[in-house]
């Protein structure tokens, strides 16, 4: 039997049990090929995550169906973050 590798997991231990205020995914400076991802919780203290690629998100919003297994219940969204920030402006 082969070793199946697992899957690497960091828990921020500073997170646990804290409500999160906002999350945002955001571009330091247009056209950047870093992304911040934000975690504001409501006692004021953030987690501030940085990504450096040039990355291409999908957002699917999931629901649990009757039997408690999850779908999508919206189209999902794909693109840069440029191209989804537009698309969420576009829509409120």
């Amino acid at each position: 039997m082969k070793n199946k590798a697992k899957r690497a997991v960091l828990v921020m231990d500073e997170a646990v049990g804290k409500q999160i205020r906002r999350l945002a995914l955001e571009e330091p400076y247009p056209k950047s090929h870093e992304i911040y991802l934000v975690v504001e919780f409501e006692d004021k203290t953030e987690i501030l995550i940085e990504v450096r690629c040039a990355p291409s998100f999908e957002i699917t919003h999931l629901a649990r169906d009757a039997r408690g297994e999850l779908e999508p219940i919206k189209k999902p969204v794909r693109g840069s973050l440029p191209i989804l920030a537009k698309t969420q402006n576009n829509a409120d």
